[in-house]
């Protein structure tokens, strides 16, 4: 069996913090789905900032750290590559991919870019590798499931979608937008109803997607609260179903008839609640980039996948 040789550009927290332990199957991490993969070895990180490489090389026992991505690359004739650095700085980790010879797959972190031109001279680039972008929840099974029972009018026909999301429209909003993206398409329409105070080059945005078969999703943004919340409401002529805690659980509530009001009116009526399989969506991702290289499997989030999120991002901020 062949051996993959594996390094991550940025040692930050979803390169490698948010895993407190790495336990078989409940990966948040690229370093550790990397260590739950027995067809590739992790040798390798980069990062400017020494305390965080230091940091960063005794949590996952690698020898091997630089502060320069170019280093990394040309002395370790990497096989893959995870892309975990600052958003702004994606378009020159795939510049520094390009000059080597040995990298054959690129698993990169959402979205592609800030910058739309940036985006798309990242794709560019990329059509010479094979190349997953970490909107993750595209590997958690029953929110696939989900989306496919939705398209299939399981829950009945889709009527309309509330969404709601803390932080910025690209970092987090982002994920929704690719949510719907990936099962109802590209939007016929985009309104933008405000834009509120910019972080790190990324506002919030309360807007409206409108998708085929008249389908339309209203988006809210929170502002100033200290979590992270990313929510969705499909409301079909059965009830409503509501992916909820980021994507953790999906919930079911099917519309009956209020008895309270002498059966005049229905109300929605809880049915069940499922957890999700939103632990391990990194290890999913990266078997499947190891399949794509080995034996031209597909991907399931392709740079043309993150284009089309930041291309929709783009037309909201600049409605």
């Amino acid at each position: 069996m062949k051996i993959y040789k594996a390094g991550i550009i940025g040692c930050g927290q979803i390169a490698g913090g948010y895993n407190a332990n790495c336990q078989l199957g409940e990966s948040l991490t690229h370093a550790c789905s990397y260590n739950q993969i027995d067809q590739v070895e992790l040798i390798a990180a980069c990062d400017p900032d020494l305390s965080k490489r230091k940091a960063f090389a005794k949590k996952w026992k690698i020898s091997n750290v630089f502060s320069d991505t170019t280093e990394m690359l040309n002395k370790m004739d990497l096989d893959i590559v995870s892309i975990c650095s600052p958003t702004e700085y994606h378009i020159d980790a795939f510049k520094d991919i390009a000059k080597t010879k040995t990298v054959k797959g690129i698993f990169c972190e959402k979205p592609l870019a800030y910058d739309l031109q940036e985006a798309y001279d990242i794709l560019n680039i990329s059509k010479k590798y094979t190349v997953s972008v970490n909107y993750f929840r595209r590997w958690n099974p029953k929110l696939k499931q989900l989306c496919n029972d939705l398209k299939e009018n399981t829950y009945g026909k889709l009527i309309y979608i509330k969404a709601s999301y803390t932080k910025g429209l690209k970092v987090n909003g982002s994920h929704l937008i690719d949510i719907l993206y990936s099962f109802l398409g590209m939007p016929v329409d985009v309104r933008t109803y405000h834009i509120y105070d910019s972080i790190n080059n990324d506002p919030g945005v309360d807007f409206s997607l409108t998708f085929a078969a008249e389908i339309e999703a209203t988006f809210q943004h929170i502002p100033n609260v200290p979590y992270v919340s990313s929510d969705i409401e499909f409301f079909t002529e059965k009830g409503k179903v509501s992916m909820i805690q980021r994507g953790q659980k999906i919930e079911w509530f099917k519309s009956i008839v209020d008895e309270d009001y002498n059966r005049t009116f229905q109300k929605l009526q809880f049915v069940s609640s499922e957890e999700t399989d939103w632990t391990d969506c990194p290890t999913r991702a990266l078997v499947e980039l190891l399949e794509a290289i080995s034996n031209g499997g597909n991907i399931s989030c392709t740079p043309e996948d993150g284009i089309r999120v930041c291309e929709i991002c783009e037309k909201i901020i600049n409605y």
